[in-house]
């Protein structure tokens, strides 16, 4: 199962996404989690696949694992639930179609002790020869020893996806999880709850919080300042996730930083950002086509949760649901903000230059909601100032394109 192209990734944002399998009715009250477990089982297949053909191992690191308000006797509406099950279909898939066995080794974490027994049931029952699940009680940074001692023990050369679910975020201090966090072979996936950042903001005793979530002092000061004050919540909130990416990338080494937004499912506003970060274009790509997915399937859930309230649904063409206000004014802020990075990248280049597509890609994807059909056709309304370079052997890169040509700089 190898990554589809940018153009195959493009067109979800035009087609309603796949059946997924979590169930929706065990989410009753709760349904930014669906978007997010939708989410996460989208992009893990393609995680493992990708990961089977290059890594000796993978290891799924869920570091706040719970289970929190789960409703299905088998876990199927927790992270960790849907995270092993997706897990345990790609290692067979793999053995089936690839003759390769890729050893997986599931780590589940979680401080609260009711919750711990049923993480250390759900485990034992859960592995088998080649794919382990382990309960782990406690702190999720003070466990970071006893998880890099199971898996030097257990796995080698592995791959690490790290999810981290947080209540609160003075759970996941920057500067802590750094080592753990820093290495060629490592994706990570956070809830970043920029809905409290915001809340917080002019509470002057939080600022050691903020330095220790963001791992750098001053950026508290950054989100004060009197413009973004004035500001509606979400452009504070999306500077909140751009400060975090700065933080990843420059203290956990990370090349490439990617987000989705989870809205409130019947109001106005945001309820936290899922914060990606990789070291490889094709970990964006894949990333963003899950985030696409749930996008669009969010919408159908706020949609339907809107009609419940009001009993008053909407009319709707070609089975698509209307997108909603925030939606649309979410979309159109991260196109204008993708669109004005790219544009500074184009000017800041001389007359002449080649700008790998990838490096190209990844900027603009690292903006919610911005898809690469949008990328390619701005990027079309811009020539001749800039020209698409195709890619001479696709064999490769997975990238149409090879690089964009800087031909008027200004223009």
């Amino acid at each position: 199962m190898d990554a589809l192209s940018w153009e195959e990734r493009g067109m979800a944002s035009l087609t309603p996404p796949r059946m997924p399998k979590v169930d929706l009715s065990h989410y009753k009250g709760r349904e930014p989690a669906y978007i997010k477990h939708c989410l996460l089982e989208e992009y893990l297949p393609d995680l493992a696949y990708k990961v089977g053909s290059k890594w000796d191992s993978l290891a799924y690191i869920d570091g706040f694992a719970g289970p929190w308000q789960s409703n299905a006797a088998d876990y199927a509406d927790s992270s960790f639930g849907i995270a092993v099950e997706a897990l345990r279909q790609c290692q067979i898939g793999l053995r089936a179609t690839r003759k390769r066995e890729l050893p997986i080794e599931c780590i589940l974490v979680d401080q609260d002790r009711i919750a711990f027994s049923r993480l250390q049931k759900f485990a034992a029952e859960n592995t088998q020869h080649g794919f382990g699940v382990h309960a782990l009680n406690g702190d999720f940074v003070e466990n970071i020893p006893v998880i890099n001692q199971i898996l030097r023990e257990r796995i080698q050369n592995p791959f690490r996806f790290i999810f981290l679910d947080p209540k609160g975020w003075a759970d996941i201090p920057m500067l802590e999880m750094k080592p753990f966090l820093k290495g060629r072979s490592h994706e990570v996936l956070i809830n970043l709850m920029t809905r409290h950042i915001i809340r917080f903001l002019d509470e002057p005793d939080r600022a050691a919080s903020y330095n220790n979530l963001f791992g750098r002092e001053g950026v508290l000061d950054t989100l004060c300042r009197e413009s973004l004050k004035r500001a509606p919540a979400y452009e504070r909130a999306a500077e909140a996730v751009r400060e975090y990416g700065k933080s990843l990338r420059d203290l956990c080494g990370f090349k490439y930083v990617s987000s989705a937004v989870i809205l409130e499912p019947d109001e106005f506003s945001i309820r936290y950002f899922l914060v990606y970060a990789s070291n490889h274009p094709m970990g964006i790509e894949v990333f963003k086509a899950a985030e696409i997915k749930a996008a669009t399937l969010q919408e159908t859930v706020r949609y339907e949760t809107q009609v419940r309230k009001t009993k008053q649904p909407a009319l709707v063409f070609d089975n698509a649901p209307p997108s909603s206000r925030l939606s649309s004014t979410l979309r159109t802020f991260y196109s204008e903000m993708a669109k004005e990075k790219i544009g500074e990248l184009f000017r800041e280049s001389r007359a002449g230059a080649h700008i790998p597509y990838a490096d190209v890609f990844c900027e603009a994807m690292a903006y919610p909601l911005f898809t690469p059909r949008d990328l390619v056709s701005w990027l079309e309304t811009l020539e001749p100032g800039i020209r698409l370079v195709p890619q001479a052997n696709k064999k490769v890169s997975h990238f149409k394109y090879d690089s964009v040509l800087v031909v008027n700089p200004q223009r």
